[in-house]
């Protein structure tokens, strides 16, 4: 997994994109100048600042339609500048102004804002694939070892024993075959992966 040190824009004039460019979260983030609004979804971004005077009404309902489809679900920060406005069903995922003078105080922090949002949400995904990893590897190859689990995932040990303990609090019957010595799943279910519990399976 890779974070997109990003801002995209979409319709303002040079002087405001130099004006975003000199107000950038970090000094590896780059700005990114959307040629068509459907690089607005296409592209991964941390923030999108958008001049909706320059859009077309079916471009930015498409955007708006993207946004309820996907239930607000995204990384992003999406500020949107004056009209046409977001219907109020989609309105939620937008930090709306009426240009782009409203936010050029606070733009520093509003860029800032969407970059430790965007930070915590990556390290939050990168989590749970992790967890995942880990648990398809146990389900897939009973009696691994911690070391193998290390090598396989390139984590530090410790880290992948606090997995093991986290996706055991969460339900999965995860145990220590001493036999083998490693990880394996009770009868080799998973919750998380919806196996069935069948009563003639002992």
């Amino acid at each position: 997994m890779t974070q997109d040190y990003r801002i995209n824009t979409f319709g303002l004039t040079q002087k405001q994109n130099q004006f975003v460019s000199a107000n950038l979260p970090v000094r590896y983030c780059e700005l990114y100048i959307a040629d068509t609004p459907t690089d607005l979804i296409a592209i991964n971004c941390e923030a999108m600042i958008v001049n909706a005077s320059a859009m077309e009404q079916d471009d930015a309902d498409m955007i708006f339609g993207y946004y309820q489809e996907v239930n607000g679900c995204t990384d992003e920060t999406s500020l949107w500048l004056g009209e046409p406005m977001p219907p109020k069903a989609a309105r939620k995922f937008f930090k709306c102004c009426p240009d782009f003078d409203a936010i050029t105080d606070k733009l520093k922090y509003l860029q800032l804002s969407a970059h430790s949002r965007s930070r915590k949400s990556y390290e939050y995904s990168e989590k749970l694939v992790n967890g995942l990893k880990i648990l398809s590897l146990i389900r897939k190859r009973p009696g691994i070892s911690t070391q193998t689990l290390t090598e396989l995932t390139e984590l530090p040990l410790r880290n992948v024993q606090r997995y093991i303990s986290a996706l055991q609090a969460t339900g999965e019957w995860i145990e220590y075959d001493r036999t083998r010595r490693g990880w394996k799943l009770f009868h080799g279910f998973s919750i998380l992966y919806g196996d069935v519990w069948e009563e003639d399976s002992e």
